[in-house]
C-alpha cells in the first residue's frame, strides 16, 4: 500500500506499524500496540474489555483490570490522534456497551486491501479474464511483508484472525497460479509450486498445478513423479487417496491430453465426448413456461447464470448443483424456472423438470425410485431396461447422463435424502433444486437462500400484475400494500390479482382491508393459492417438538427472541431451545438476522399466533407467557442491580417454574443484554399489563429504570412508570405509587415538562409522608432540588437539597449523603457561594471514593467542574470534566456523557478553544438527539446562534437520581 494524499496506513501483514504521511507513527509500548492490533483485527466490530484484558495479562489479570484497560485505551486514542486528523475525524475509537470499536475503513488496512484485491481477482477469473485476475492477485500478494500480526505471535486473541489471513493468502496463491496457468504459463511457475507443494502437502490443488506446469514445460516424467510424491504424502500423512480431480490430471498427463493446455495454447482440443444425436431427433424439454412477469432477483439470477458448466476457464470436474431454498411463497420455483429458460441453450442434450412434491398439500413426497423411473423415461430409456433395484436404477441414471450436457430442475424437494439418489455424475450437467428446507447436508451443493423482495422490486411486481394506472396514481398506498404483504412474492401476487379483478377498488381500499382484517392471512387467498395454506403445510411437516416451539413463539410479544428467552417460553433447556430454533431456521419458518437472535416474518408470525390460539390450550398459553414475562423481569432485575448496586432493591420473588433467567456476570454484560432486549422487555411489560399482572408491570418499570437513564430513554421511562403507577393504583399500593410519582417527577423535568414534574413530585412527597417513608421523602427532596435547578430557582433548589442531606444523614445513608453534598455544592456555586460550594462538593467526592461509588464520584466531579468554571478556573474545570467523562464512559451512561461534554464545551469556549468547543458541543448534541432529547439539544444550538459558533450552549443538568 502507498500513501496517497497523506492517508494513514495500518500494516499488519508483517511487522506491525501505522504510517501517516508516509512516516511511521509511534503508537506506544507493547501493551498499547497489542490493544491497537486487537482493534484493527476487529475493525468495525466491538472488542470486549475482557478480551483486551486477557490479551494484556492472560491469567495475571486483577480485579482492577477493567479500569486499567480503559486507562490504556485513552492512551491508544491519543496515539491515534495524528491518524484521526489525517482522516478529518475527531476520534477513530468508539466506546460501546461491551467494549470499544475502531471506526476505520478496510481500505486503510493492508489486510483489508489484500482481501479487496483477492475478491476482485476472483471476480475477474470467474469472468474468464485471467490476465486481469493474475495482475490483481499479484498486487494482493505483494502486500505481504512477513507473517500476519507477526509481532503478536503470543497473543491468543489474534490467533484466529492470523490463521484466517494465512488461509486466505494460500488460497490467493493458488488462485494466482490458476490465473497464470490460464494465460498459458508453465515453466515459470515450477519453482514456486515445488516449494508450495512441499510446504502444504495436503493441498491437492497445488500438486495438480505443479503437474500441469511440469507437463507444459515438456517434463512429462517429472509430472508423473510429482503425482507419485503427492499420493505418498496423502496416504502416509493423512490416510487419504488422491481425489478424482488429481487422478484425472494424472490420467491426462499419461495420455498427453491437449486439455492440459489452455484454449489456443496447445494442440487442438478433441470433441467434448458428447454422443452425436440424430439431427432430426427432438430435444427433451420438460420445463414449464417461463414467468412473464418475473421481477427482481438480479443478483440471485446472475449467480445461477454464472453457475453453468464451463462458464469459467476451468474445465468442470463434477456436476454443478445449485439448491435454492426459502420460506413458503418466496418465489423459489419462479426463480428456478426463469433461470432454466435463460440457461436452456447451453444444455443441448435435454432440459428436465420434476416436481418432487416435498411440500404439496394432500400428496406425499415422490420416493427416489419413482422419481428415477420418471427421469429415465424422460431420457427415452425403455421401461424394460429400467431395473427394479433402487441402486441399480440410480446407476443407470448416472450412466445415461454421462457425456450429456443436460439441465435438471428438481422442484419442491422435501430433504437431502430425497434428492441425493437423483444427482447425476456428469460434469456437463447442471442441477437446480428448490426446497423450503435448507439442504446443508447435500454435498457438494451451492446453497442460495432467498429473502423477501426489496421494496422497489416488490412495488414493480405488484404494479406489473395489476396492469393499469392505479398503482401509479396511488404510489404511497402501493408501498403500504407491499409492506402489509411483508414483501413476500406470493402475498404480493395474490393481493395484486385481487385488485386487478376488482376495477372498483382503489389501492387505498385494498390497503385498508389488509390493515383492518380480523384474520389478515385470509385476505391472501385466491383460487388454489393461499399464503395461510402454504404456511400450514410447512407447519404440519414439523415434528411435535418443533410444532410446539413454533406455536409458542407466536405468543412472544417482542420483535425477536434469543435462546435463553425461548427456553423459558417453552420450559426446555437452552440446548434444546437452540436446536429447535435452528431447525425452524432451516425450515424457513424462522429468521436469524444476527447470530443468536430469531424472529418471524410478519405473516408467519400471524400464522404462528393463530395456530397457537387454535391448538394450544388457554392455560398452557398463559403459563408460557408468564414464564417469558418472568424471564425478562428476573434477568432485567439482575441487570439493573449490576448497573447500580447501591440502588434500593425490590423483591421480585422466585422465577416461574421452567424459567431460568439469563446469567449476567457484570455491568457490561447487563448493558449489552438491555441494549439487545430493550424492545422485548417493553413488550413484556405491555403483555403483563394486558394480562392483568399488575405487580409485574410496576416491577418491570423499576427494572428498566437504571438502563433508561444510562441511555437517556426518557420517553420510554415515562411510559413505563405511567403504566407502573396505574398498576400500583389498581393494587392500592401507596409505597409503589409514591415511588412511581417520584420517578415520573424526575424524568418529566429534563423532558421539558416542568408542570407535570412538579405535580408528580408533590404527590410523591404527600404519599411518602402519609406512609412514614423517610427515605422516600429524602428522595423527593433530592429530585425537587433538581427540578428547581432546571427552573433556575437556585434558592429553592438549595433548600430541598439541604432537606435531603439532613434526612439522609438521619437515616445513616452515606452514599446519598455524598450525592446530596455534591448537589448542594452545585446549587451554592450558582448562588455565588463558591467556597462553600467547593467544600461541599469535595466532601461529597471524598465520601463517594471512600465507598467506591463510581456514579457518585462522576457526579461530584461534574459539580466541581461547574464550580471551577463559575469561578473562572477553566483549565481546572476541563480537568474535572475529563475525569467525569471517563467515568461516565466507564459506566456506559450516554445521557450523562452528553451533559459533561456540554460543560467541556463551555470551558473550551471560555478559553477561546473554539474548535474543541465545537467538537464537544456537537458530540453532546448528537447524544441528545440520538435519545430524542431535543429540548436539551435545542438549548445548545440556540446558544450557538447567539455566539456565532457552530455548536454552543449550556447543558441541561444530568440525571442525579435518588
Amino acid at each position: 500500500m502507498d500513501d496517497p494524499d497523506g492517508r494513514p496506513e495500518f500494516r499488519v501483514l508483517g511487522p506491525f506499524e501505522v504510517r501517516v504521511h508516509g512516516r511511521p507513527l509511534d503508537v506506544g509500548g507493547p501493551r498499547i500496540r497489542t490493544l491497537l492490533a486487537l482493534l484493527i483485527a476487529n475493525a468495525g466490530r466491538v472488542t470486549g474489555v475482557t478480551t483486551m484484558a486477557d490479551a494484556l495479562w492472560d491469567v495475571d489479570a486483577t480485579p482492577g483490570t477493567d479500569r486499567t484497560v480503559r486507562t490504556y485505551m485513552s492512551r491508544v486514542r491519543r496515539s491515534l490522534a495524528p491518524a484521526a486528523a489525517a482522516l478529518g475525524a475527531a476520534d477513530l475509537i468508539e466506546t460501546r456497551a461491551a467494549g470499544y470499536a475502531l471506526r476505520l475503513s478496510p481500505a486503510f488496512v493492508d489486510a483489508g486491501e489484500f482481501e479487496r484485491l483477492v475478491t476482485a481477482g476472483r471476480t475477474a477469473s470467474a469472468a474468464a479474464d485471467p490476465v486481469t485476475a493474475a495482475t490483481l492477485l499479484s498486487q494482493a500478494l505483494t502486500l505481504w511483508r512477513g507473517d500476519a500480526y507477526e509481532d503478536f505471535s503470543g497473543t491468543a486473541a489474534l490467533r484466529a484472525e492470523t490463521r484466517r489471513l494465512h488461509a486466505l493468502r494460500l488460497g490467493a496463491l493458488e488462485d494466482h497460479v490458476d490465473a497464470e496457468l490460464a494465460t498459458g504459463a508453465g515453466e515459470a511457475l515450477i519453482d514456486e509450486l515445488t516449494v508450495l507443494s512441499e510446504q502444504h502437502p495436503g493441498h491437492e490443488r497445488l500438486w495438480g498445478q505443479l503437474m500441469t506446469a511440469l507437463y507444459r514445460a515438456g517434463r512429462q516424467a517429472d509430472a508423473l513423479d510429482a503425482f507419485t510424491r503427492a499420493r505418498a504424502a496423502l496416504v502416509d500423512r493423512f490416510g487419504l487417496d488422491p481425489s478424482p480431480r488429481l487422478t484425472e490430471i494424472h490420467r491426462r498427463v499419461l495420455d498427453n491430453d491437449p486439455r492440459l493446455f489452455p484454449a489456443g495454447a496447445g494442440p487442438a482440443r478433441p470433441s467434448s465426448g458428447v454422443a452425436h444425436r440424430d439431427p432430426a431427433g427432438a430435444v427433451r424439454n420438460d420445463l414449464p413456461g417461463d414467468i412473464a412477469d418475473f421481477t427482481g432477483r438480479e443478483s440471485e439470477l446472475a449467480r445461477l447464470l454464472a453457475a453453468r458448466a464451463g462458464v469459467t476457464h476451468h474445465a468442470p470436474t463434477a456436476v454443478v448443483i445449485e439448491a435454492i431454498d426459502g420460506m413458503a411463497g418466496i418465489g423459489k420455483t419462479t426463480l428456478a424456472i426463469h433461470a432454466a429458460h435463460r440457461l436452456a441453450e447451453h444444455y443441448p442434450d435435454g432440459r428436465l423438470f420434476l416436481d418432487l412434491h416435498g411440500h404439496t398439500s394432500g400428496q406425499p413426497p415422490v420416493a427416489p425410485p419413482a422419481a428415477l423411473d420418471t427421469l429415465l423415461r424422460a431420457l427415452g430409456v425403455p421401461a424394460d431396461r429400467i431395473p427394479h433395484d433402487p441402486d441399480a436404477r440410480a446407476a443407470l441414471w448416472r450412466a445415461e447422463l454421462a457425456g450429456r450436457s443436460a439441465l435438471i430442475v428438481l422442484d419442491n424437494a422435501a430433504d437431502a435424502a430425497q434428492v441425493r439418489p437423483l444427482l447425476p455424475g456428469s460434469a456437463a450437467t447442471l442441477v437446480l433444486i428448490t426446497s423450503r428446507r435448507r439442504l446443508v447436508d447435500l454435498e457438494p451443493t451451492h446453497i442460495l437462500s432467498l429473502d423477501v423482495l426489496p421494496e422497489a422490486a416488490a412495488i414493480a411486481l405488484f404494479t406489473g400484475i395489476v396492469g393499469d394506472d392505479r398503482p401509479t396514481t396511488e404510489a404511497g398506498h402501493v408501498r403500504d400494500v407491499v409492506e402489509l404483504c411483508g414483501h413476500l412474492p406470493l402475498a404480493i401476487r395474490i393481493a395484486a390479482a385481487r385488485l386487478r379483478t376488482r376495477p372498483a377498488w382503489t389501492v387505498a381500499h385494498l390497503a385498508d382491508r389488509l390493515r383492518q382484517a380480523a384474520r389478515p392471512l385470509a385476505e391472501f387467498s385466491a383460487g388454489d393459492r393461499s399464503v395461510a395454506a402454504a404456511f400450514a403445510l410447512s407447519y404440519r411437516q414439523l415434528d411435535p417438538a418443533r410444532q410446539r416451539m413454533f406455536r409458542l413463539l407466536g405468543l412472544n410479544p417482542g420483535p425477536d427472541i434469543d435462546v435463553p428467552a425461548a427456553a423459558a417460553l417453552a420450559a426446555v433447556t437452552r440446548g434444546e431451545a437452540e436446536r429447535l430454533l435452528e431447525s425452524l431456521v432451516d425450515d424457513h419458518l424462522l429468521q436469524q438476522p444476527v447470530a443468536g437472535r430469531f424472529r418471524f416474518h410478519d405473516l408467519v408470525r400471524q400464522h404462528a399466533r393463530s395456530t397457537a390460539s387454535a391448538e394450544e390450550p388457554e392455560p398452557a398459553r398463559r403459563a408460557a407467557l408468564r414464564r417469558l414475562v418472568g424471564f425478562h423481569l428476573h434477568t432485567g432485575h439482575r441487570g439493573s442491580r449490576l448497573l447500580d448496586q447501591q440502588h434500593p432493591p425490590i423483591d421480585v420473588g422466585e422465577p416461574p417454574a421452567g424459567c431460568t433467567p439469563a446469567p449476567l456476570p457484570d455491568d457490561a454484560a447487563a448493558m449489552t443484554w438491555f441494549d439487545l432486549n430493550h424492545e422485548c422487555v417493553l413488550a413484556a411489560r405491555q403483555a403483563a399489563e394486558d394480562a392483568g399482572w399488575n405487580t409485574c408491570v410496576w416491577q418491570l418499570a423499576w427494572t428498566l429504570d437504571n438502563f433508561h437513564y444510562r441511555r437517556g430513554y426518557l420517553q420510554a421511562n415515562i411510559l413505563s412508570w405511567l403504566a407502573g403507577l396505574a398498576a400500583a393504583e389498581r393494587l392500592h399500593d401507596l409505597a409503589v405509587q409514591a415511588r412511581a410519582h417520584r420517578r415520573l417527577g424526575l424524568v418529566y423535568g429534563p423532558f421539558g415538562k416542568p408542570a407535570e414534574a412538579l405535580h408528580h413530585l408533590n404527590r410523591s412527597l404527600t404519599l411518602a409522608r402519609e406512609i412514614g417513608d423517610t427515605l422516600g421523602q429524602a428522595g423527593v427532596h433530592f429530585v425537587l432540588a433538581l427540578h428547581w435547578t432546571h427552573e433556575k430557582d437556585d434558592e429553592q433548589a438549595l433548600e430541598h437539597a439541604t432537606s435531603a442531606l439532613e434526612q439522609y444523614r438521619a437515616l445513616g445513608d452515606p452514599k446519598w449523603e455524598a450525592r446530596a453534598l455534591s448537589l448542594i455544592g452545585a446549587c451554592q456555586s450558582r448562588l455565588g457561594r463558591h467556597e462553600e460550594a467547593r467544600r461541599h462538593a469535595e466532601a461529597g467526592l471524598a465520601l463517594c471514593r471512600e465507598r467506591y461509588d463510581v456514579y457518585g464520584e462522576a457526579d461530584a466531579l461534574d459539580s466541581l467542574a461547574t464550580i471551577a468554571h463559575e469561578t473562572g478556573h477553566h483549565d481546572d474545570a476541563l480537568g474535572r470534566s475529563r475525569q467525569a467523562l471517563a467515568l461516565w464512559r466507564h459506566l456506559d451512561n450516554t445521557y450523562r456523557q452528553a451533559g459533561t461534554l456540554a460543560s467541556m464545551g463551555d470551558a473550551h469556549r471560555a478559553l477561546d478553544h473554539h474548535d474543541q468547543a465545537r467538537e464537544a458541543w456537537q458530540q453532546a448534541i448528537d447524544l441528545y438527539r440520538a435519545r430524542n432529547l431535543h429540548p436539551a439539544a435545542d438549548e445548545i444550538e440556540k446558544r450557538s446562534a447567539d455566539l456565532g459558533i457552530a455548536a454552543v450552549g449550556e447543558h441541561v443538568t444530568g440525571d442525579r437520581r435518588p
